[in-house]
């Protein structure tokens, strides 16, 4: 039996699980209305959590809580993240905290005890080097945690800097060189299924570029998000999976927790059929990046 986030995560996609990566980004004002009862924000987020996980669960194997939307409640909202989490779990999902952390020494360490103790896996920031990564590749390596490194991030803005050109690099970009710096730090790390833990972010909005760092990073488990209101098609994303239909997650969280208005009362029946309707098009996806055994 699996063990480790990444062994786990291959499992369920060789089990008949889509490679769906729900974004759960809680804003209050797009919440049902029914939940202003539920009490406070940080209640009313719990209150929502609580209600979906069983629809997620049936149809994605990953949930991604983006702490931002906790920590804007202070300590409360912290609480509530750390709630989630733990729902989300006993409902047997995975855990990727989409907490992009970055720092070095003990302050790193700090933030890998709280943050992979409530989640599975994190997504974390490159920009300071190997050193700020070794207190969670720690734990990876130790207790089967999983990191997603952002290398290709999904926004408009990513050109200024991860466009430029490194150096004496031969024309390799700077999301290239994170890229060929994900694959090394995920050396020796790999699973049966011949992936690392140390996984890449890299954004479904630039579909052009999806093969050359997918061949760039080729034992890392790269996280899409960008699919939907950022503009990204899932039909675009068949370059990031292997043959047997492994090696990446497709996130998506305004249209699928987001898809109704908060005054709808069939809200949690939208929100499955917009589940349904996710994971038939990752399957699809997916059968056309397989190759016959």
């Amino acid at each position: 039996m699996a063990t480790s986030f990444v062994e786990r995560l291959g499992e369920l996609l060789l089990s008949g699980s889509p490679p769906a990566c729900i974004g759960f980004d809680p804003r209050l004002e797009a919440l049902p209305a029914g939940l202003a009862r539920s009490g406070d924000a940080p209640a009313r987020i719990v209150a929502f959590a609580r209600a979906v996980m069983p629809a997620i669960a049936r149809h994605a194997p990953v949930l991604k809580p983006n702490v931002a939307f906790f920590e804007c409640h202070g300590g409360p909202g912290f609480c509530a993240y750390e709630e989630v989490c733990r729902l989300a779990r006993a409902a047997g999902l995975l855990v990727v905290g989409d907490v992009k952390r970055g720092d070095v020494g003990s302050t790193a360490e700090a933030y890998a005890k709280f943050h992979l103790d409530v989640a599975d896996a994190v997504t974390l920031h490159p920009y300071l080097g190997a050193d700020s990564l070794e207190p969670f590749l720690a734990r990876c390596r130790g207790e089967g945690r999983g990191i997603f490194v952002l290398a290709r991030t999904s926004n408009a803005g990513a050109r200024e800097l991860q466009d430029l050109e490194i150096s004496g690099g031969g024309g390799r970009t700077v999301a290239e060189a994170v890229a060929v710096a994900i694959d090394r730090w995920g050396q020796g790390l790999a699973d049966r299924f011949g992936y690392s833990p140390v996984g890449a972010v890299v954004g479904a909005t630039w579909p052009r570029e999806l093969a050359r760092l997918r061949a760039l990073m080729p034992r890392a488990w790269l996280l899409l998000p960008g699919v939907g209101a950022q503009g990204g098609k899932v039909e675009d994303l068949a370059p990031a999976f292997d043959g047997r239909g492994l090696g990446a997650l497709v996130s998506q969280s305004r249209g699928v927790l987001q898809c109704f208005a908060p005054n709808d009362g069939d809200w949690l029946d939208r929100i499955e059929a917009a589940l349904v309707a996710f994971a038939q098009s990752l399957r699809s996806v997916q059968s056309a990046a397989r190759r016959p055994s």
